[in-house]
Parts: structure tokens; C-alpha cells; sequence
């Protein structure tokens, strides 16, 4: 009997299988963020079938998008359909699954364009999936929150995982203290007096002066680390993107558990700089408080 040796096509095969079969498995336990109350249900449900597809980058069908965002079957279909009579989507009638077309790429080209051009950022983050295997984020601010809008997910075994539309308080996460380490300290108290009384008899109270203290240091050193904050035994590392002054800020982050980032720490943080550097440059170091913003200040921290 002859017996036929895999080969390498058969083993770039069975990787590319099992690569896939882990992806739609990690979907599968995605967890995707509930939709605002105060938002339109069927304008924030189609905004989020667009960044479902930016997530899985690949085609689904209708059962596989009302699953993964726990919609009924019907206003998902319905959705879909408005979205490919409008031009987002493309459908296959063969295989009844839709993709988004280049009219979704081409909405936000005109945003930003020093940093998106030519995927430029989008590559950044791939490269940084790919050198280090961890979770790569992009964050921006909505309102009090820092809000992961694009996510290359971790290739470890053992890894985090989050889904864009993510949002956490800029008090308490790591994307959120870069942001406000772009601001005057006067507007970080009162933006944390906001947070505070938004927060709720459960919600996590941050004093004014420990926030400041540690946005110092993040200006200081020029990126922000932390671990078990929100999520235990998770940590991140993030940096500012370089930004003009009257833009919102971007804030690049790589995640993953506590024991494979923290004696990796110092490499990760000079890959950081060094690859955003490269693409981008750099707009120097963030801005600070000026003298009259610290007396207000002085008046406002007791208040708080």
C-alpha cells in the first residue's frame, strides 16, 4: 500500500483551516457592545453591520450577522437588504452572503488624511498584530469615553478580545488617560467632575489630583501602561497618534494578559514609538497646562 505524505500545500491548508476555524470561533463568544438607548435602533444598527463586516473582514450571511449581533433574524434581513439597495453591501445570490462595497471605504477618505492615506494606519496596526501577536486598537474620544473604533484581534492562544464600539471611561482606561493627557488640566477636572457624577452609586469615583498625578507621568514618559484596571489580569500599552491640535486625538494600543506584556514592557513600548514614528513622525510632546489654567485649577480640586 502506498501512502500519500501530506504535503506542503496540504499543511499551508489545514493552518489556513484551523486559523479560520479559531477566528469564527472567537466571534462566535464576541461579545458586541449594546446599543445606546438614546440611539435611533435602526440607524445604530446598520452603522454596526458596517463594523461587524470591518471586523470579520469577510463576507456572512444573514444568520450569521443577527447572531453575532443578537438581532432578529427579520430586521437583520431587512437591514441588509436596505444597506445593498443603498450601495454599501454587495449580496451574492449564489451563496446569499453579503460583503460591503468601496462606496463604505470611500465615506471617511477625506478625514485624517496625513494618517489614513494609502492605509497607512490600518497597515501600522497590522504590523504590529503581526510582530507581536497581541491585540492591536485604535481609540478615539465619544464624549467621556475612549472608544475602540478599529480592532486587529491577538493570534495567542490565551488572549483578549474586543470589539470595536467598545467604549470605557477616559478616567479609568489607559486609552482614556492618553486622551486627557492632551488636555489643559483645567478641562481634565472638569470632565472627571462630569464622569464622577455620571458614574452611579456603582461606578468607580476618581479624585482629581491621583488623575493628575498620573497624567504627568504619561506626559512624562510619553505613553500610558496598566494592568488589571478594567478587565483583571488584562494590560495595555497606548500611545498618541500625532494629531493637529483642533482634531480629536487617535490613541494606539496593544493588549493582552499581564504575564506576557509586563517583561515584554520596555521592547513593546520602543516598537511602539519607533513604528509611529516611522509612518508619521512625531507632533512633540503633549501640551500642558499653562499658569493661569493651574490657579483655576487650584479652586476647582478643592470642589472635587
Amino acid at each position: 500500500m502506498v501512502q500519500l505524505l501530506p504535503t506542503v500545500a496540504d499543511a499551508a491548508a489545514d493552518t489556513a483551516l484551523f486559523e479560520q476555524q479559531a477566528e469564527e470561533a472567537s466571534e462566535a463568544c464576541a461579545q458586541w457592545p449594546e446599543l445606546p438607548s438614546s440611539a435611533v435602533k435602526s440607524a445604530a444598527r446598520a452603522l454596526q453591520i458596517l463594523e461587524y463586516f470591518d471586523h470579520i473582514r469577510r463576507t456572512a450571511n444573514v444568520i450569521q450577522v443577527s447572531r453575532a449581533l443578537s438581532y432578529p433574524q427579520s430586521s437583520a434581513s431587512i437591514l441588509l437588504r436596505s444597506l445593498v439597495t443603498l450601495g454599501y453591501l454587495d449580496y451574492d445570490r449564489r451563496s446569499r452572503t453579503y460583503r460591503p462595497t468601496n462606496r463604505v471605504r470611500l465615506l471617511g477618505s477625506w478625514i485624517e488624511p496625513e494618517l489614513f492615506q494609502d492605509g497607512m494606519l490600518l497597515d501600522l496596526l497590522s504590523e504590529l498584530n503581526e510582530e507581536t501577536s497581541d491585540l492591536v486598537a485604535l481609540g478615539s474620544r465619544n464624549a467621556l469615553s475612549a472608544q475602540y473604533i478599529h480592532v486587529v484581534q491577538a493570534k495567542t492562544a490565551l488572549r483578549l478580545h474586543v470589539t470595536p464600539g467598545t467604549s470605557r471611561p477616559m478616567s479609568t482606561s489607559v486609552m482614556g488617560w492618553i486622551m486627557l493627557s492632551r488636555l489643559p488640566d483645567l478641562e481634565v477636572a472638569k470632565i472627571l467632575r462630569r464622569i464622577n457624577a455620571e458614574a452611579g452609586p456603582q461606578g468607580q469615583i476618581v479624585r482629581v489630583p491621583d488623575l493628575l498625578r498620573r497624567l504627568e507621568e504619561i506626559r512624562r514618559d510619553g505613553y500610558a501602561f496598566s494592568h488589571s484596571q478594567i478587565t483583571p489580569g488584562a494590560a495595555v500599552l497606548a500611545m498618541p497618534l500625532p494629531t493637529k491640535a483642533d482634531k480629536s486625538p487617535l490613541v494606539i494600543g496593544i493588549g493582552s494578559t499581564v504575564e506576557r506584556m509586563e517583561p515584554r514592557l520596555e521592547g513593546l513600548v520602543e516598537l511602539l514609538r519607533s513604528k509611529v514614528s516611522a509612518k508619521f513622525g512625531s507632533d512633540g510632546p503633549a501640551r500642558s497646562t499653562d499658569g493661569q489654567g493651574i490657579r483655576e485649577l487650584n479652586l476647582v480640586v478643592t470642589r472635587v
